[in-house]
């Protein structure tokens, strides 16, 4: 005995107590029972149904639905009950769960005794679902018009709620236990008359289908109607559930997808407002079905084809009858694309069921009926083992059962006497579909076209949101995180930019990401590097020439994904800076940054060719200069030939050849409008009585990729008023209208950006001090007046640009300034102060790990320290004043025997891994940095130096 009858027998067995318990009992005859018999071997769901619940036994027998076809309409007609009911709504999902029980145990009896052809069960299982969504439809609609008001359009008349039912419910070929797919509408924009907290007829429309799913997909009464399936509407998973039908045929003519066209061959208005939904449907023909075609409509479904192949490959589909190669899918997309080409000007293919198709197509002579014969014939042999694997227990399964008795179940309930018999039949279908499948649009191009299309992931991109393909992880090579691919590539997909592609845009961008993806996954971080370029492919692709340079350059591609792996920092600043993308075509510029001379010429040859009165323009340029120098020192940096100290020199370089053609040019402007200070004849280009002078980062050659620029500004004007210009003002006045130019230049945001942001603070008096200094006053202050954190900041400060007389006062001044005489216990005590009081105000940050800047040890303990010295010794040791970076400081305290050899080498050594780290941080967008062990123990060894010189 076989495992079906075992099955059988036992399944009997509790039936009959089942129904001895209840006081029922069956007919005896041998025609009845040996239906039972076949019933409950082939189907687990019939029999674990009934021994639950045999009143639907008895109540088929009586009725004698085991035995007849239904008319049209009957399935509505067994809803009616409920709409009598005063309290529907609460009853309606048990209501309907038990009509679906009852329904599908007939269909499955009367298809596996042979009762019914394929064409009435698949028939009976769309008219089942179209009436239990129906019957939701009226109650809910009925019950919201109760509570909320009802929706009226401008006319005054109701409406109604308008559902398609689209795939194989739209065809009415719903198989036993599938999902139901379902697009929402309603016909226009209106009113709600009687209003409750009820906006409007979107708002009406989306809670009505809200509750409807909440029903239909709820298993609480363990009596489920229909999964529903909402995902092929407008936008997919992220769109409005429901939407007027002038938003969805703006929707489908502007943004409407070949995949979507394909999917709306099927659809069928199957609930609510009927009239509306077949008017909807003949506004969407013109787009389902063209009477025109171009090569990209080819291609387009040569790319359909070749995603069908790349996912027939994956093992998992081996025994699919579905999406396994020669399945399911492969006929209805043998039909529907003669439907797309010809439908349009072949409207009697505008059909919705396959098999009338496939006989048109003979008809029509698109195929030769032999083609007709093996398709139609396969279908239906399919289709019907199709059943039989989900009618067993209820399950939407595609796929061969794996176990012998399984198997052997199988192929009797499709007539045959054994597994071999089931299994060559299944062969002999299966390669002659995929024979006729793989002749589809064959042509001396389609191997170079689908050479693009069949890369894995140009099939996981084209439909990563498209619900009728199978989209897996496991598709991803290159990648060790699959599932994170995924994610990003959806990101990129449901991000608002990609919904606004024009169709070019978005042809482009489909080329495009395969071969972003490929590259990312040969980087050492495959995934990171993917996301990061996917956040710069949404923030440049509205601007699709962008894409056009990527596509047009692969190599640009590479580069790009190698920087992207190293530094988040880097494509940010990219985003937010798309036209420097051009710099990555040469990698023999982009990695070695221009020197001072260069960047000299470069500057001077951009500005040349902008009028002199064109002040945004000038402005935008030295954006762009400033952005394109950056970016070549990050890339140089990050490729690890490029030391610490060349990355200063050159960020450095780019800020002062920045800062001396804003100089200039806030010159020039503020010339022309109130000509030049009196008794001063400036030469072309000067910039007389004015200089700028850098401090901090800046000052001592240090400057980091985010680096305020630390500024103070003097003149040395004297008393008088201008002359020249239209305007005459006092000198003074325009020094400070200068120095106010200069900074509303440097933060000026223009379309590339803005240039730095200065930071003022260091100036006499600090914020409440002019704007521009006297340097007479500069000197007076620094001498009388400053404080001892001025004396040090005076130390890293250098003029920059401006009056070349101006530079020399100030480096008298700054050398008087290093050179007074100190009292060395106060002075370390108010340094000591200074740097207590900084260490209260980053308390919390010390708290939380290592501080780079501000933790023992770190660069403000080296800067302090070594300013300290500095101060201390500068009289004696003149040498020190020449410089004002940290690391030739340290290098001359050596050489003066301040510093021992092994102090100034760990001071040193310490200063510039921190400083690395820094960069690195910046590149990486991260603010937190865990130190080895040997830059803990130089952190430790400079933090006792500190406490010793300091404190001690």
């Amino acid at each position: 005995m076989n495992f079906c009858s075992e099955q059988a027998i036992l399944f009997k067995e509790a039936l009959d107590a089942s129904l001895a318990s209840r006081g029922l009992s069956i007919p005896g005859d041998a025609f009845f029972l040996k239906e039972l018999n076949t019933a409950l071997m082939f189907s687990k769901f019939i029999a674990t149904s009934l021994i639950k619940t045999p009143e639907i036994l008895m109540d088929l027998l009586d009725s004698k639905d085991l035995y007849r076809t239904y008319s049209p309409g009957e399935y509505i007609k067994k809803t009616e009950p409920i709409l009598n009911l005063p309290e529907k709504a609460h009853v309606l999902q048990r209501f309907l769960g038990t009509l679906r029980l009852r329904e599908m145990v007939r269909i499955a009896w009367r298809d596996l005794n042979g009762h019914a052809a394929l064409e009435e069960t698949m028939a009976d299982l769309s008219a089942l679902a179209d009436a239990c969504v129906e019957t939701a439809m009226t109650v809910l609609h009925e019950k919201l018009c109760t509570t909320h008001g009802v929706p009226m359009d401008p006319h005054g008349d109701p409406l109604k709620i308008i559902v398609l039912g689209m795939g194989k419910l739209g065809a009415g070929e719903l198989n036993f236990s599938s999902d139901i797919d379902l697009i929402f509408a309603f016909p226009r924009e209106g009113t709600i008359e009687n209003a409750v907290r009820m906006p409007g007829c979107e708002a009406f429309f989306t809670k009505l289908c809200r509750e409807f799913l909440n029903i239909f997909n709820s298993r609480s009464t363990g009596l489920p109607i229909f999964r529903v399936d909402t995902r092929l509407r407008p936008f997919g998973e992220s769109g409005p559930l429901v939407m007027s039908c002038e938003a969805m045929e703006i929707y489908y003519q502007t943004q409407g997808r070949e995949w979507e066209r394909y999917a709306l061959i099927k659809a069928r208005p199957m609930a609510g407002d009927l009239a509306a939904g077949h008017a909807l449907l003949a506004t969407l023909k013109p787009f389902v079905f063209r009477r025109y075609l171009d090569y990209g409509t080819f291609d387009a479904f040569r790319d359909m084809k070749a995603r069908i192949t790349m996912q027939i490959r994956d093992k998992r589909w081996k025994n699919n009858i579905k999406l396994g190669a020669g399945g399911i899918r492969e006929i209805e997309f043998f039909g529907q694309l003669f439907q797309l080409i010809r439908g349009g000007v072949t409207p009697r293919l505008q059909e919705k069921k396959i098999l009338k198709v496939l006989a048109l197509l003979a008809r029509e002579g698109f195929i030769n009926a032999a083609t007709a014969r093996d398709l139609k014939s396969a279908y239906v042999f399919l289709r019907t083992v199709e059943h039989r694997l989900q009618e067993y227990d209820d399950r939407q399964t595609h796929d061969i059962p794996g176990g012998k008795s399984k198997r052997h179940c199988l192929a009797l309930s499709m007539g045959f006497d054994s597994w071999d018999g089931l299994e060559k039949a299944l062969h002999r279908h299966m390669d002659m579909v995929h024979q006729h499948f793989n002749k589809l649009l064959v042509s001396k191009e389609s191997k170079k076209k689908n050479g693009k299309a069949e890369s894995p992931f140009r099939y996981l991109w084209e439909t990563i949101n498209d619900p009728q393909a199978d989209v897996k992880a496991s598709l991803v090579s290159g990648y060790t995180a699959p599932e994170k691919v995924l994610q990003s590539l959806e990101t990129l997909a449901e991000h608002p930019h990609t919904r606004k592609l024009t169709r070019t845009g978005r042809r482009r961008l489909n080329d495009l990401i395969p071969l972003v993806a490929e590259i990312a996954g040969e980087q050492p971080q495959p995934e990171i590097t993917l996301e990061r370029l996917i956040s710069l492919i949404i923030a440049i692709e509205q601007r699709t020439c962008y894409l056009s340079l990527l596509l047009e350059n692969p190599t640009a591609i590479i580069t790009l994904a190698t920087l992207a792996t190293q530094s988040p920092w880097i494509i940010s600043f990219l985003s937010r800076h798309p036209a420097l993308l051009d710099e990555l075509l040469d990698p023999a510029t982009l990695y070695k940054p221009p020197d001072r001379p260069s960047l000299e010429r470069d500057l001077a040859h951009r500005m040349a060719a902008i009028p002199p009165e064109d002040f945004e323009f000038q402005l935008e340029e030295l954006c762009l200069f400033k952005l394109t120098g950056t970016l070549r020192v990050a890339a140089a940096d990050i490729s690890g030939d490029y030391p610490l100290m060349k990355v200063s020199d050159a960020l450095t370089d780019i800020a002062e050849t920045v800062l001396q053609q804003v100089l200039c040019i806030a010159w020039q402007q503020t010339r022309r409008r109130y000509g030049v200070p009196s008794g001063i004849e400036p030469a072309p280009g000067a910039t007389p009585g004015f200089a700028a002078v850098a401090y901090g980062k800046l000052g001592g050659i240090e400057l980091g990729y985010k680096s305020d620029l630390d500024l103070v500004f003097v003149h040395s004007e004297s008393r008088g008023v201008t002359s020249g210009g239209p305007r005459s003002i006092e000198n003074m006045r325009f020094y400070t209208l200068l120095g106010q130019r200069i900074i509303t230049m440097l933060t000026m945001h223009t379309p590339a950006g803005t240039l730095y942001k200065p930071d003022m603070r260091l100036r006499p008096s600090g914020q409440a001090g002019m704007i521009v200094s006297h340097i007479d006053a500069f000197y007076e202050y620094m001498e009388t007046q400053a404080w001892t954190w001025e004396h040090q900041a005076i130390i890293r400060a250098r003029p920059v640009a401006g009056d070349p007389l101006l530079w020399k006062k100030f480096n008298a001044i700054r050398q008087q300034v290093m050179e007074i005489k100190r009292h060395t216990p106060t002075l370390r005590q108010e340094i000591r102060e200074m740097r207590e009081r900084m260490k209260k105000q980053r308390f919390d940050a010390l708290s939380h790990g290592f501080d780079i800047k501000q933790g023992r040890g770190g660069i403000v303990d080296i800067e302090f320290l070594v300013q300290f010295l500095t101060l201390n010794h500068a009289r004696n040791h003149p040498a020190l004043i020449r410089w004002t970076d940290n690391i030739r400081l340290i290098e001359t305290l050596e050489k003066e025997r301040i510093l021992s050899e092994t102090q100034a080498l760990n001071l040193r050594e310490t200063y510039i891994v921190l400083r690395k780290a820094l960069h690195r941080l910046d590149l990486k967008e991260k603010t937190e940095y865990r130190p080895g062990t040997d830059l803990t123990k130089k952190t430790r060894m400079v933090s006792q130096l500190f406490q010793r010189m300091l404190y001690d």
